[in-house]
């Protein structure tokens, strides 16, 4: 029934959208009738008018690509150029500020090499390694004086990138097919395929600092739960048995880890149980504060003092 739906839809849509062209086109030929007798903004208004209705009709033809080509240029957004500003009373040098001019300027270069590129699988890689580059140089941006980390990025892997892609387009533009060619550009191919890699490991450099800054507030933060007295065990019973079960094991194991870890409560092991039951029925003094040793109260837990 649905896929009836769907078909009846999108066999109503284009009639629609073909009678919505072909009266747009008709509009159009009419408007060249007003201009032709002189009426210029008659003649205006109506083209006009045919150019909407043929728009609307070929709607199908061209709004998928308009579409995807905006998603594109959205995704390969240019950086603007910017200075540099450290929040440290230290400023910023020239090295840092040259860099980091560099590092923005390959990778708007690098953006609109993708864009004119074929090739399919060769774009995706360099868009996974624009990916990286970004948060990087948004990094560097933040935190001028990590810039020098990345002077292997800046002035090597980036540029190469950038160089390596511009002489790959350059073949694809030159149209031609020759086996020397295909290998070039298959061997080009290969060596971007690790350039993201490199670009992570770049990157891991540059955090070095944060990530000794989080290891050190962990151990820290486990130095105080072990002087609490608490243990950070690697599997609890609990873990274990969710575990075991879920690799298909006996459903009994399960239980019997479970019972480890959680004992049944019970009158005798419980440590919250009162030592007797109230003695009810005896009798309490009915001054109980003139003579606190003869009171008869109800007995007291093992928590109670």
């Amino acid at each position: 029934m649905d896929f009836l739906l769907k078909l009846i839809k999108k066999v109503f849509s284009l009639v629609a959208h073909t009678a919505l062209t072909i009266a747009g086109s008709f509009v159009m030929l009419v408007s060249l009738g007003g201009f032709l007798t002189g009426e210029i903004l008659g003649g205006s208004i109506v083209l006009a008018i045919g150019l909407i209705m043929t728009a609307i009709g070929t709607r199908s033809l061209w709004y998928p690509k308009y579409k995807e080509n905006q998603a594109e240029k959205k995704q390969l957004q240019n950086i603007q150029s910017t200075s540099l500003e450290n929040d440290s009373a230290q400023p910023v040098n020239d090295f840092a500020q040259d860099s980091y001019q560099k590092a923005v300027n390959d990778f708007n270069a690098l953006n609109g090499i993708i864009r004119q590129l074929q090739d399919q699988e060769l774009t995706e890689q360099l868009k996974k390694m624009q990916g990286i580059a970004l948060q990087m140089i948004n990094y560097m941006k933040s935190h001028p004086g990590k810039i020098g980390m990345a002077d292997q990025f800046i002035n090597y892997y980036q540029d190469r990138a950038v160089s390596l892609s511009k002489q790959f387009l350059e073949f694809e533009q030159m149209g031609l097919n020759t086996p020397e060619i295909a290998k070039i550009k298959t061997k080009t191919k290969r060596t971007l395929e690790s350039f993201d890699e490199a670009y992570e490991a770049q990157f891991s450099r540059m955090l070095t600092d944060k990530m000794l800054e989080v290891e050190s507030e962990l151990k820290v933060a486990e130095q105080i739960m072990s002087d609490a007295g608490i243990q950070n065990t690697s599997e609890t019973p609990r873990k274990a048995a969710a575990r075991t079960n879920a690799g298909g094991h006996d459903t009994a194991d399960t239980q019997a880890a479970y019972s480890r870890e959680l004992p049944d409560i019970t009158l005798e092991n419980n440590p919250f149980s009162i030592d007797r039951p109230f003695d009810i029925g005896e009798p309490v003094d009915e001054y109980p504060c003139s003579n606190r040793k003869k009171r008869n109260s109800r007995p007291r837990g093992r928590f109670q003092k």
